[in-house]
């Protein structure tokens, strides 16, 4: 009776955990009605409207997303529409208004306003915005999201949004400005989805051409490493020597993607976590590198080299449509009783290496075998092995013999540790996943107002002002700022 009772609650928490894995894959083209991509003004005199009069008339779940920028400051006073949406003829039926506090939408002349607050300035600067409508009444996911943050949510009470001879009116009334990719969609979206759509460039924000690796291997001004990996680059990245002695000579930031159970065959992530090409975006990454090889190795065997070999084009592929300056990283020697699978891991390396050259990629081969000790069981670092590692990675971009300046290290670890709680946030479920509606993930004083997500967003600003210590000391010990 107990045993039977404890497999049950072993299945019921297993199922609630593989409930938060999640592909993350997005479909913008999915259920979209209408869109308008290019840049249009603000003050614009004609609506837009839906061409297609074939279209869905009664929408229960349904998205609109636009980036819109405005010139001037809104009447402190009163605010200013920016946008609405209705029938010919009739009231509008979503109106959304900016005042000197934020972005306030009011759904189907209810006089019930949803608002969120635009940290200044306001004026000069895209904001994209979604309105996400999903009835459902288990789960508050109607909402407004922010720049791909979501911010205020509710529940809809039932009944269609009514659209006849419908139109969007863009309508700043006197403020100036733009409006872009304006979308209508008759479901509502994800997050991962909300995270592209927030992505796009506007006609103000060009993406920086990145040049690859074969003009040289070089480390650009303002250049952001993102590493991804199993246990191993884990454990590289918390050690922090590779980042010390990179960032002591070079004008470069390191961000963490690492996951520890992470394998070229499988990158599990929460629900609602964005793909690994949205979260290179996110990191603002211009280069990657990539630390795999050993844990496939003992998965698969030599058996699984071919496999081994289209998974890890695949994830660099991924890689590539961020940025073309990928690092590929030899795995290092077994220790002990694993060493038994040197031979098959030197295959690894071989493969390793054919890719790189397929996509033009740096590898770094660091030396093969650590010193004994640097494991714990053969297969995981200890913090000397991750500093022998770390420091080994390095050598392709540093000639430095020193040992890392302890200071530096130290402020570099404390970065990185922010960059983990922001990034790899505990209670991911309350956050983006499926427990969003409860009020431990909303303001106490006003449950549509979602603190979590905002509060996270906080973490930016202390990452910023340790990376600036960061370039700071390392400006003292010679090197360059970034």
């Amino acid at each position: 009776m107990h045993l039977r009772l404890f497999f049950g609650i072993h299945l019921m928490l297993l199922g609630a955990a593989i409930g938060q894995v999640s592909s993350s894959t997005s479909d913008l083209e999915k259920g979209l009605l209408e869109r308008w991509d290019g840049v249009l003004p603000l003050d614009g005199e004609k609506p837009l409207k839906l061409p297609n009069p074939t279209h869905k008339s009664e929408l229960q779940d349904f998205a609109i997303a636009f980036a819109f920028r405005v010139e001037s400051a809104p009447d402190a006073e009163h605010g200013n529409h920016i946008l609405a949406l209705g029938n010919e003829s009739q009231k509008p039926l979503i109106d959304w208004h900016l005042g000197s506090q934020g972005v306030g939408i009011t759904l189907e002349d209810r006089g019930l306003m949803h608002a969120v607050p635009l940290s200044p300035p306001i004026t000069g600067r895209w904001w994209h915005v979604v309105l996400n409508v999903k009835r459902d009444a288990k789960q508050a996911l109607t909402g407004i999201w922010l720049n791909g943050i979501e911010l205020n949510s509710w529940r809809e009470p039932p009944g269609p949004l009514l659209l006849a001879n419908a139109l969007f009116e863009p309508n700043s009334r006197g403020l100036g400005g733009q409006i872009a990719h304006l979308r209508l969609y008759d479901r509502a979206l994800t997050r991962p989805e909300i995270l592209e759509l927030a992505a796009l460039p506007t006609g103000a924000a060009l993406k920086r051409t990145l040049t690859p690796w074969a003009a040289g291997k070089g480390i650009m001004t303002n250049e952001v490493l993102a590493i991804l990996g199993g246990s191993e680059a884990v454990a590289v990245v918390e050690d922090g020597s590779m980042e010390t002695q990179l960032v002591a000579q070079h004008p470069i930031k390191l961000r963490d993607l690492t996951w520890e159970a992470d394998t070229v065959f499988r990158q599990d992530r929460p629900m609602n976590f964005g793909s690994l090409r949205q979260q290179l975006e996110r990191s603002g990454a211009t280069a990657a590198m990539l630390i795999f090889g050993r844990q496939e190795c003992l998965e698969r065997g030599e058996s699984g080299l071919a496999e081994f070999k289209t998974s890890l084009e695949k994830l660099v592929s991924t890689c590539t449509e961020v940025t073309p300056r990928i690092v590929l990283v030899h795995p290092p020697a077994f220790e002990g009783k694993l060493a038994q699978h040197n031979a098959a891991l030197k295959q690894y390396a071989a493969v390793i290496a054919e890719v790189a050259r397929a996509h033009g990629a740096l590898v770094a081969a660091p030396n093969n075998s650590l010193q004994p000790g640097s494991t714990r069981d053969g297969l995981n670092l200890t913090s000397t092995g991750a500093s022998q590692l770390g420091l080994s990675i390095a050598q392709l971009w540093s000639s430095d013999s020193k040992a890392p300046d302890a200071t530096l290290r130290s402020l570099i670890q404390q970065k990185n540790a922010l960059w983990h709680r922001y990034w790899r946030p505990a209670n991911w479920a309350f956050l983006h996943g499926d427990r969003t509606a409860q009020p431990s993930s909303r303001n106490h004083a006003d449950p549509a107002q979602r603190w979590f997500p905002s509060e996270l967003e906080q973490y930016l600003p202390l990452i910023e002002a340790k990376e600036s210590e960061i370039a700071q000391r390392a400006n003292e010990l010679g090197g360059k700022l970034p």
